[in-house]
């Protein structure tokens, strides 16, 4: 199969233009709408990604995508890592991604983050690459926490916030928020907010081990780490005052820590 995106760019070099958050996920919600055609349900199945992402057209250049996910990964050192996106001037035309099995051995909410992480390079990253032919262009994941860094470089943030919203988009958060709320007989506000639009937000007067078992339940549908949840609601405003200030102590305590 194959996934068709297209986002502003430089016309010479294939590189992206700088995107807002609001731009990625317009690009994720269209990878998203081809992967998930086929699919039940609100999570991404890993196989469903790898299998609709083998050919990427970013902006009209093809790039043939080759899949990794059971060897061992390492970086230049030899040290283990979670993940990598590289290209090979012997390999023309190619985005090659390989992730650590032995890391996301039975943690299918990592691996399915891993590889939409590693997507992000391949749509943003890789075109730019592949425009220079002497080039070797590659990108590391060393660990989980990678995932959420909100330190790292550009280019890292970047495929960290399309993998947000492509796992995890604003409009189905808001709706399953929502739903979870109405049958807990929370409260909602009126709040500004980036998700579906004239609805409300849980209110932070909630009590706080209602709203953690309402970000339990958002792990489940979209089938990835509270952690993750935590962090999409707390991206698109869909707590009153935000989960940290909500959740306070707990949160932390919790791991769940956004920092």
């Amino acid at each position: 199969m194959s996934i068709t995106v297209h986002y502003p760019h430089h016309p010479h070099s294939g590189a992206p233009r700088p995107l807002l958050a609001e731009a990625l996920w317009a690009v994720a919600a269209q990878v998203r709408r081809q992967v998930m055609c086929r699919q039940k349900g609100f999570a991404v199945p890993v196989a469903a990604l790898v299998a609709a992402a083998d050919r990427v057209l970013a902006n009209g250049q093809a790039i043939t995508v080759s899949w990794e996910l059971g060897q061992p990964v390492h970086d230049g050192i030899g040290r283990a890592v979670l993940g990598v996106c590289e290209t090979d001037p012997e390999v023309p035309g190619a985005a090659l991604v390989s992730i650590n099995g032995s890391l996301i051995a039975g943690r299918d909410d990592l691996a399915v983050s891993t590889a939409a992480h590693e997507l992000g390079h391949v749509i943003f990253d890789v075109p730019a690459a592949l425009g220079a032919p002497l080039r070797r262009y590659r990108s590391v994941t060393p660990d989980p926490a990678a995932l959420l860094d909100k330190r790292a470089v550009a280019s890292e943030r970047r495929a960290n916030e399309f993998m947000g919203a492509l796992l995890v988009p604003p409009v189905p958060l808001h709706l399953r928020l929502l739903v979870h709320a109405h049958a807990e007989r929370l409260r909602t506000v009126n709040a500004p907010h980036r998700g579906r639009p004239g609805s409300r937000v849980l209110a932070a007067e909630n009590p706080m081990e209602a709203i953690e078992g309402v970000i339990a339940a958002l792990a489940i549908d979209f089938g990835v780490s509270e952690r993750f949840i935590a962090v999409r609601l707390d991206r698109y405003g869909l707590i009153q005052g935000g989960v940290g200030r909500v959740l306070g102590r707990s949160f932390a305590i919790a791991g769940l820590r956004l920092a």
